[in-house]
């Protein structure tokens, strides 16, 4: 079958039918990924929104506009978010204390998500700068970039938090506009990422867990500098492969598609890839984080992709480690990886 494009995206800020009683928002994104995608599902008296948007000023005033036209009509009466980036939960906030709705969303994601909007010890600038430290990021101008873009990025893009919130989790059915739509947990990405699926319309809303034409990223933080985040993923898009290869995916970033199977098959060996490039490079000699980025990635990048970068780096590295292929040096406060 392949993968279809199935729309060209729609303007910025624009409510634009893109399946029976779904709308599609984009709103804009200040980052190489300029932009994300959030869903208004129509209800009888109400609209569900599934994701919101970072809390910035532009965004801001686009939601005003909405609310004093779309929303005129028919109210905001549920807010879903997918997962706890900004870019997702920026706006929740706001606009569940202006229409008096709850923001339904796994617990994981939401304690992760007031743990990085207060700035606690562990989630903070200086645990993300020592951690990319002890992998090799340290003592060049990408080490302040990266420290500066990310320092305090969060409470910046996502000002006011959502006070509370109604737990969803795996499994669960939620009744939207009389069609079930189950939630689906994804990992590896977030904690406790949650894409929709409804099988009556043949629709899924997939967040960041299924994008048509980048992966995700999948990244080791200082708050779980043992993690193995890829395992997850991984683990999650084998699940994403088993769904109905008829669904049309509506996500986070890029344009609405179908082809799940060929999309997840790609995916798999993106990764598989990825891993047996850098399993090669360290049978030659040991590599930091910060030298197997030049491995994995083939570009130039910005502070704020660096992060990115860094994370998604030790990711893979970890992988290789658990899986006991390749091992795990410390000297002086260095991590280094070697093949066995």
């Amino acid at each position: 079958m392949g993968i279809e494009r199935l729309f060209e995206p729609p303007v910025l800020g624009q409510p634009t039918p893109v399946a029976p009683g779904v709308l599609w928002l984009r709103l804009p994104l200040p980052f190489a990924l300029d932009h994300i995608n959030v869903w208004l599902i129509e209800e009888e008296n109400q609209y569900t929104l599934v994701d919101c948007g970072a809390g910035l000023p532009d965004v801001a005033a686009m939601w005003e506009e909405i609310e004093q036209t779309l929303f005129v009509r028919k109210p905001l009466g549920r807010i879903i978010c997918t997962h706890a980036h900004p870019d997702h939960i920026g706006m929740a906030g706001p606009l569940a204390r202006r229409h008096g709705v709850h923001v339904h969303m796994s617990t994981g994601e939401y304690f992760m998500a007031r743990g990085l909007c207060a700035n606690l010890p562990g989630f903070d600038g200086n645990t993300l700068a020592n951690f990319m430290a002890s992998h090799g990021l340290v003592n060049e101008k990408k080490a302040d970039e990266t420290l500066e873009a990310r320092g305090g990025m969060f409470s910046r893009l996502v000002p006011e938090p959502p006070l509370n919130y109604q737990r969803i989790q795996h499994g669960d059915h939620i009744d939207i506009g009389g069609h079930a739509w189950r939630c689906l947990a994804g990992f590896g990405h977030s904690p406790e990422h949650i894409s929709l699926v409804c099988e009556s319309l043949d629709l899924m809303i997939s967040g960041d867990m299924l994008l048509p034409t980048i992966s995700t990223n999948v990244s080791v933080y200082g708050i779980e500098p043992e993690g193995n985040p890829l395992a997850l993923f991984l683990k999650s898009v084998q699940d994403m492969a088993r769904l109905p290869n008829t669904l049309t995916v509506l996500p986070s970033h890029g344009v609405p598609f179908k082809g799940v199977h060929d999309r997840c098959a790609q995916l798999l060996r993106h990764h598989e890839h990825r891993l047996s490039e850098l399993l090669d490079a360290m049978k030659e000699k040991s590599l930091t984080a910060r030298q197997a980025i030049s491995v994995l990635f083939r570009r130039e990048m910005d502070g704020h992709q660096m992060s990115f970068a860094m994370g998604e780096a030790i990711a893979h590295l970890h992988y290789l480690w658990y899986k006991g292929v390749v091992k795990r040096s410390n000297v002086e406060g260095l991590w280094t990886f070697q093949a066995v």
